[in-house]
């Protein structure tokens, strides 16, 4: 039987015709409406839409506003939207409350996929501060909960999640060494039944995973940040298409959420 062999010349030729999969344009037009469709989805924000003094607009449906805080600006880059905060006062945050306070192990998440799994698009233009992306941690120990990290004041300089099940001690993983000046998907997950726990951190494509004791996260009273935690460690560089579950997603769903978005951001 005759093998029919790909012919990359025709599959060019056809796209006038036919909606390639990796294409800014339809990356751009399906991007909302996938996060949308998350499990367990708290909070979206694409950082297109802002208010008129500068806050960012939930698009979950659940009107988390993120306050404005410090001068970050929105722009975009190609297609894809961002806010970009200067490492100098720049953050964006949520006040506390039971949407966000999330334990994973809310019982309304089927057993086997309770959790919480967060991230986004970020271009850091700082290698060497500690740096809060997206954080639900308090400056004094007693009120940590969730916070995923830019860590380019350790060797590596590794995207890191962390956890803490008290408010007090901590489990985290680390990604490889992220870039700066350049794109790249970071995002966070713990899974309460994956293996006993799991933690797991992803660096674009690439997943890491560590194993914990912890079974729970800690429900503290600190806001959560973007850009910041605290507030400190203020991030310097753009984020785009912010997004919290409460829920662990499949490793295919995170797979699919960066294949199907990096064309938006040239990866």
């Amino acid at each position: 039987m005759p093998v029919q062999r790909r012919n990359d010349e025709q599959v060019n030729l056809l796209k006038p015709d036919f909606q390639g999969r990796y294409e800014s344009g339809f990356s751009w037009r399906t991007a909302c409406s996938m996060y949308q469709a998350l499990t367990g989805l708290r909070a979206f924000w694409p950082m297109s839409a802002s208010g008129s003094t500068g806050a960012a607009i939930d698009q979950s449906g659940h009107a988390r506003t993120a306050s404005y805080n410090g001068n970050p600006t929105y722009n975009f880059d190609g297609l894809a939207p961002y806010i970009r905060f200067d490492g100098v006062g720049d953050y964006l945050s949520v006040a506390d409350g039971a949407g966000i306070d999330i334990t994973g192990t809310e019982t309304i998440i089927a057993a086997g996929h309770r959790g919480i799994t967060l991230g986004g698009w970020f271009r850091p233009e700082d290698t060497t501060n500690n740096q809060g992306l997206i954080t639900k941690w308090s400056a004094a120990a007693g009120n940590y909960s969730y916070a995923l990290r830019l860590r380019g004041d350790v060797a590596n300089d590794p995207v890191r999640f962390i956890i803490s099940d008290d408010g007090t001690n901590t489990d985290n993983v680390s990604s490889g060494a992220y870039s700066a000046n350049t794109w790249q998907f970071m995002a966070g997950r713990f899974n309460d039944a994956d293996a006993g726990e799991e933690l797991a951190v992803w660096l674009n494509g690439t997943k890491t995973t560590a194993a914990t004791a912890r079974a729970s996260i800690f429900s503290g009273n600190a806001d959560l940040y973007i850009g910041s935690d605290m507030p400190g460690n203020l991030y310097t560089g753009r984020g785009s298409l912010v997004f919290l579950c409460a829920a662990a997603l499949a490793d295919a769903t995170v797979w699919a959420i960066y294949q199907h978005t990096r064309a938006l951001f040239k990866v």
